[in-house]
């Protein structure tokens, strides 16, 4: 039945270019119903019309027409279905409309172009077979039961035969044609899709350049003139014998040296994630995350992994990565007598969702877009000597494992990180 089900709704998928064609077809088809309407029953105060069918008619296909509009990302999967059941329906409409005023000429050529008109509308071969044949079922019962002359009767039914042999010719001459139209849309598709993700890529990277100017003319600048400032002074306490002062500004150069290689190291760090590694494995966050827990965890750190943590499949050092630096963070930032610490996850709609919850001083609303900017730093961050890469680094792990890592935070309170990673 699932099977059946499925089927049943693949029928109604199209392809971008069709909805497009369609969707203009049907917005024409009102107008061109109400101007045909006109000229042809102006002219002759006894034909029959079906009060109030022309207006609701015209109403559904300016509807139909408006509905790639709404639904922009799922109309694909089932406009098939609602051309063909406009088209349908207004078919046999216009064929009752047709028997009413006793198959006159005048009314015939319009239901005629219309049944052309879908057997080339109609993407699938089942739509046209279905199509077809209510339609020819219908009309030989009209004209059956209808009080016409026999030489009319044989000249409906032999000029409607005749425009479905034609309609099905040129459907079948243009199939190849449709088809390979249909491919091509799918590769333009897929090149528009990867050109904007280029374009996106590229656009990151530039901002990592000129995030890295930034750092080599101020993070990396700042610490090299000290250390050159500070050599100068002990050349002249060496001049005075001055040994105190000598071990003193060596110690501030052994400190500008340290903060010097983290920021080289964060560089480093932050440039080898640009894209996803080809070295994903299954990795056990369960076991990973309990490792970092014994490691980190003392009698001023409380760590709770509040839920069996899943097996996914990452780059075990990118993902590991992830963990530590929010661990540390929610330790480091951190003047509570007792840090304590909570992990857990969830799954919703096949994506994991990851928490690390701290009772630590909080982050204010205006600073959680720009804690995640490489190279940036809040003040508490400046005063504990931090290089403000690893949360830029977190950040750039989880998105190019097409997740996203978000906070939410109270001040005094603590603060919650979340990140998400697809099944």
């Amino acid at each position: 039945m699932k099977y059946f089900l499925k089927k049943i709704g693949q029928l109604g998928s199209v392809e971008d270019y069709e909805v497009k064609n369609n969707r203009l077809i049907l917005f024409l088809i009102g107008p061109i119903m109400f101007v045909y309407s006109y000229y042809i029953q102006n002219t002759d105060d006894d034909s029959i019309r079906i009060k109030g069918a022309k207006v609701v008619f015209a109403l559904l296909f300016l509807i139909a027409s408006f509905c790639p509009f709404i639904f922009k990302k799922t109309i694909y999967y089932f406009y098939g279905w609602m051309v063909f059941l406009l088209m349908l329906f207004f078919s046999h409409y216009l064929l009752i409309h047709l028997a009413l005023n006793s198959f006159h000429l005048r009314f015939i050529l319009g239901f005629y172009a219309v049944v052309f008109g879908s057997i080339l509308l109609f993407n699938k071969t089942t739509f046209i077979n279905i199509y077809l044949l209510t339609i020819f079922i219908h009309l030989f019962h009209q004209l059956m039961v209808s009080q016409i002359d026999y030489s009319i009767y044989k000249a409906v039914l032999g000029s409607f035969t005749l425009i479905v042999v034609f309609g099905l010719v040129l459907l079948n001459d243009s199939r190849a044609h449709r088809t390979s139209l249909a491919k091509n849309s799918r590769v333009l598709e897929k090149n528009k899709i990867e050109l904007k993700e280029r374009s996106e890529e590229l656009q990151e990277k530039k901002n990592d350049l000129s995030d890295f100017s930034g750092v080599v003319s101020h993070d990396l600048k700042t610490p090299l003139g000290n250390v050159l400032a500070l050599f100068s002074w002990v050349k002249e306490d060496l001049k005075d014998n001055n040994i105190a002062s000598v071990e003193q500004h060596l110690k501030l150069i052994e400190k500008e040296v340290v903060q010097l290689d983290l920021i080289l190291e964060g560089v480093l760090n932050y440039s080898l994630q640009n894209e996803v590694t080809s070295t994903n494995e299954k990795v056990n966050l369960d076991k990973l995350v309990n490792d970092l827990k014994e490691f980190n965890e003392n009698k001023n750190c409380s760590i709770t992994i509040k839920s069996k943590l899943p097996i996914i499949e990452i780059n075990k050092g990118q993902i590991t990565q992830v963990f530590e630096n929010l661990i540390e963070n929610a330790i480091k930032y951190n003047s509570k007598k007792v840090c304590k610490i909570e992990i857990d996850c969830a799954l919703k709609n096949k994506i994991y969702t990851f928490s690390i919850t701290d009772n630590g001083m909080g982050i204010e609303q205006k600073f959680h877009k720009k804690i995640f900017e490489l190279f940036q730093k809040l003040a508490i961050e400046k005063s504990l000597g931090s290089t403000g890469i690893g949360l830029s680094v977190v950040k750039k792990i989880v998105k190019i494992n097409k997740g996203e890592v978000y906070l939410k935070s109270k001040l005094r309170k603590g603060t919650t990180f979340y990140f998400t990673l697809p099944i």
